[in-house]
């Protein structure tokens, strides 16, 4: 028998919803519920019942950011970054709302993001976001092995680690498992299932499964898939042919000569083990076209399929109170199709137009006249440079980060010749 992917989502949101229903009281008890007057006593009832009564923490915390990017972005000789476009010097404002609520078995976390640019005429306050909004339980709580189940939303970055993936948003269901062996180390596994457009029945599924503190040492490994296909598409049959494969080893340790300071040295790599050698339409191509037999279509086939990408960093200082400090610096090396467009993430190419490698507009749906060629082709891959970033503490609520991007195209015959920099300086109020 197949497993339906609406039918896991609905059994795990079933599954999820009976602990927590069993904390709060379902409102569809009530015999009233079709009597407004005892709906309305009853959610005055709701009101007055505070969180020491209920059980559990509650917490909320909120963080002010106040931010200034100056950026370059040379495609093929011109700047592109100008006052008709995206500014080459920008302000922005940020404020993230935490709240977050947890019972012995049970929890729930939402972040609320404005962000918006700053002035008199260019600036808005209009950009909010939800970033996050999931709640959990514990199936299994051992005492070496326990079993979480989540359901909602957030971005992957939050649950798997990479430096060039994982950029994309996550609505979907989520599971946890962990086991700890005593001088061997601690094993987890975090599978999931991610819709993508419920429109077209397309669902996406990621794990990582890894091994910390191994042998009771610094040495880290973590390994992680994603397999977004859904296919093929007559219109942009690569869009979706990803399933993205990463090894990342990492070590970590805290030395007294360096004042027992975070040390991490990690090195990664990962390929797209779906791609097709890359096959774009050449320059004069009618769009209409490129989906008949027509003989005035022609293509360039490269040579190889992209479809790789690495990255390696070192890591120092962490940032918890006063006075702390932390540096991170790693370089970033992508082929084109090694992590599709719009989960791509790392010091990238800027692409302020958001051309994609094979649509001219990435974030539109797949079309005749939505097609790039070898000339047009940008996309989030094809480049290699490197990040800094540091922090500072001055005390223990305000921060002060500064950020460093600079990139290469690693092949020009794909799209045009982009060269990227941008340096950010951030201050941070976090209460």
């Amino acid at each position: 028998m197949s497993l339906n992917p609406k039918n896991l989502l609905l059994s795990a949101a079933l599954l999820l919803s009976a602990p927590v229903f069993a904390q709060s009281g379902a409102s569809s008890n009530n015999s009233d519920r079709n009597d407004m007057d005892a709906l309305r006593r009853w959610i005055q009832d709701k009101r007055m019942v505070t969180v020491k009564e209920l059980g559990g923490d509650l917490s909320l915390s909120c963080e002010v950011r106040t931010e200034f990017q100056d950026t370059s972005e040379i495609n093929n000789g011109s700047e592109v970054r100008t006052s008709d476009g995206k500014p080459p010097q920008a302000w922005d404002v940020e404020v993230n709302l935490m709240i977050d609520y947890r019972t012995d078995r049970t929890w729930s976390a939402i972040k609320l993001e404005y962000d918006n640019d700053m002035g008199t005429f260019s600036g808005t306050d209009t950009k909010l976001k939800l970033e996050k909004a999931y709640a959990g339980g514990r199936l299994i709580a051992g005492d070496t092995f326990t079993w979480d189940a989540e359901v909602g939303r957030r971005y992957l970055n939050n649950v798997y680690d990479s430096k060039l993936e994982f950029a994309s948003r996550f609505d979907g269901v989520l599971l946890r498992f962990s086991k700890a062996f005593e001088n061997i180390g601690d094993f987890y596994a975090t599978p999931g299932l991610i819709i993508v457009n419920d429109k077209f029945n397309h669902y996406a599924y990621a794990t990582e499964i890894g091994a910390l503190k191994i042998a009771n040492t610094g040495m880290y490994l973590k390994s992680s898939a994603v397999y977004w296909y859904k296919g093929p598409s007559h219109y942009a049959t690569n869009r979706f042919r990803y399933c993205v494969a990463q090894l990342l080893p990492f070590y970590q340790f805290y030395p007294e000569w360096f004042g027992k300071r975070l040390v991490k040295i990690y090195a990664a790599g990962l390929w797209n083990m779906m791609a097709k050698k890359l096959r774009l339409p050449n320059p004069g191509t009618d769009p209409s076209a490129a989906f008949t037999n027509s003989s005035v279509v022609t293509y360039t086939t490269y040579p190889s399929r992209q479809n790789f990408g690495w990255y390696a960093g070192l890591a120092l200082g962490t940032v918890k109170k006063a006075g702390d400090w932390a540096v991170e610096a790693n370089f970033q090396w992508l082929q084109a199709q090694a992590v599709p467009d719009f989960d791509a993430s790392g010091v990238g190419r800027g692409n302020s137009s958001k051309v994609g490698l094979f649509l001219i507009n990435q974030d539109a749906s797949a079309s005749k006249t939505n097609l790039t060629n070898t000339t047009t082709a940008v996309g989030n891959g094809n480049f290699y440079g490197f990040e800094v970033d540091a922090l500072y503490a001055f005390t223990n609520n305000l921060t002060m980060e500064q950020n460093l991007k600079v990139s290469w195209t690693l092949d020009r015959d794909i799209g045009p010749d982009i060269n990227y920099r941008q340096w950010e300086i951030e201050f941070i109020y976090a209460f």
